[in-house]
Parts: structure tokens; sequence; C-alpha cells
């Protein structure tokens, strides 16, 4: 799998020439699986390779060993970017594995040795493996057609996050896959293409599963059940704009309790029941003014309003223009 050995004489995690962004990842995902940052220092970058697969991904692999005892914690970042204007949406996948042996023998013709399937070899040292996964744009974009946002990572602010989680069995399984294998050329490409989206399907199920509560500030809407009752809510909200529903009749239709609805709703929207009610509500409105030419006194009566006033206050409260206004622009 490796391409290049680094001499020894030239290895230090610390060096000028590993690039100084590189440096940083390095150093922040290590700072995660070595408590103590003094010992990162005994680290040796002993072997490295990057492989770009064009339209789908970009994986770099690098060993460093170590000669004193060192105890390394397996740990994995999850690091995504949301879609910005002129930017698409990013994510990278970062490991730091330990436990595999790396022989500093570079003339060592043993298969197995190779394959870090030998433990007797005289020249075997320990090592820990940084692995890291960038999915390109067009990859991304691929994995979302017939969505706005790659709804998997994206979270209610739609703010950059990087999330810390310990890599499962199936993650390790297949990270070594990754390290250990004789493919080269197109087949080497297709190869950690595959095991690539299986780190992507293994890692999304861990964030959503630890992240849920986190992400939706609810306990209870870990449940999907709920999120849909929640989600019926709105859409029932979105039916009747011209007749208005109290909350306590909408949580009787959606079957949940009326506190919780409340509590939910919120947390997925970002708003309340009511205030999001008045914004859809006068959106309609301005449309029914503005695009079909209704008079402002046909558009109250429609959106269920028996006074004009109340109509007039609560549309220049949303749009900052009384309806009159609207229609003289």
């Amino acid at each position: 799998m490796f391409k290049k050995r680094i001499p020894k004489f030239v290895t230090s995690i610390t060096a000028r020439r590993l690039k100084t962004d590189k440096v940083k990842e390095i150093q922040e995902i290590l700072s995660l699986a070595i408590p103590q940052p003094a010992m990162s220092d005994q680290l040796q970058l002993a072997e490295q390779d990057s492989v770009s697969v064009p339209d789908c991904l970009d994986f770099t692999l690098q060993r460093f060993t170590y000669d004193k005892p060192l105890p390394v914690e397996d740990v994995a970042m999850v690091i995504y970017q949301p879609a910005k204007r002129g930017q698409s949406a990013a994510i990278e996948l970062r490991y730091c594995v330990a436990g595999s042996k790396y022989c500093k023998n570079p003339s060592c013709t043993d298969q197995l040795c190779s394959e870090g399937k030998k433990e007797a070899c005289n020249d075997r040292v320990p090592s820990v493996d940084l692995i890291t996964v960038r999915f390109q744009p067009a990859f991304i974009q691929s994995l979302q057609k017939g969505t706005t946002t790659f709804s998997l990572f994206e979270n209610q602010s739609r703010k950059p996050f990087v999330k810390t989680i310990q890599p499962c069995t199936k993650s390790k399984s297949v990270l070594e896959t990754m390290v250990h294998h004789d493919y080269e050329g197109i087949l080497k490409n297709i190869f950690l293409q595959s095991r690539a989206l299986d780190l992507l399907l293994y890692s999304s199920d861990q964030f959503m599963q630890n992240d849920t509560d986190e992400r939706y500030g609810c306990r209870f809407l870990t449940h999907l059940e709920d999120r849909e009752k929640i989600e019926n809510a709105r859409g029932i909200l979105l039916e009747q704009l011209d007749s208005p529903i109290t909350i306590r009749d909408l949580a009787r239709r959606v079957a949940m309790n009326e506190c919780y609805l409340k509590k939910g709703f919120k947390a997925m929207y970002g708003t309340t029941i009511y205030d999001y009610f008045q914004k859809e509500r006068m959106e309609k409105a301005k449309g029914l003014l503005y695009e079909k030419g209704m008079s402002v006194s046909e558009v109250a009566m429609l959106m269920g309003y028996s006074c004009i006033s109340h109509f007039s206050t609560a549309f220049k409260k949303h749009t900052g223009l009384k309806p009159c206004e609207l229609l003289l622009r």
C-alpha cells in the first residue's frame, strides 16, 4: 500500500518538511489520541501515501513509529463544512489507529511481514496510523441530488462543526484493509472508493446515534415516530393558513403531548409554532396582494381575519410595510 518510506533522520513529527497545515491536523488528532502531549514527540514518520480519486475523494495515510511504550487511544474526527456562496459542502474523516506493527527494515522481503500479519519479525516496531479521507465536492453533490443540503450532517444552525467519535469495530476493520491491500492503478481507486463509502456509512451511523440529543436538544426526538408527528403538525399548519388552529387541537390531531409538541417544534424548526404559522401566513398574504392583485379586505378575509386593522398590524410586523403600502410599490 505505502509508496514512500521516509528516512528516520527526517521523520520527526515536528520536522519543517511537513507542511504547516498538515502538522496542525496531525497534532490536533494526536492531542486526542495521546493523553500526554509531550509523548507525541516520540513519534517518527516512517511511511506515507496519498491517493486522489477523481470526483470522489482524497485519501492520505501516514504511519508513525515509536520505540518507547506509548499510550495511544483509537479516535476519529468527523469534520463538516456546510456549503457557502461559491463553495460546496466538505466532509472529512480523520482516524488515529494504534496497534499495527511496522517493519523498519527496508530490504525485508517477507510478504507476511509487509502485510502486517507476521509478529515474529525482529525488525517490527509498534506504529500509529493516521488516515484522512476527504470527500470532494462533486462526490458530495452526487449524494444530495434532489435536496438542497447534505442533511445527513446538516445541523439546525447550519454551522461547520468537528465531532469526535471512537471508531467502531467495523470502521477499524475497513481501515485495516485500506492499509494492507495489493491493488494498483484503477483497481486501487475503485477499492479505496468502496472502502471510503463504508467508512462514511459507519461514521454517519455513529454520528447520528451519538449526536441526536445534542442536535435536537430534546431527548424524546431521538425517536423517529415523534419527529414524524412534529413534521405532520407542520404540514397541518401549512394546509390551514386561512383557518388558524389552536396548539391544543394541533397536538390532538397528531396524537402528541402539547408540551412536547411545542418544545419539539422549536427544536426542529428554530421558532415557536405561533411565529412559524404567522410567518407563513403573512408570506401567503403577501403573494395574494402583490402577485394576485387582490384587495386588502379580500386577503384579510381569506386569511381568517375578521378585522382589517388586525390583519394590517400583523402584516406590517412581518414585512415592515402595511398592506396598502405594498400595493403602492
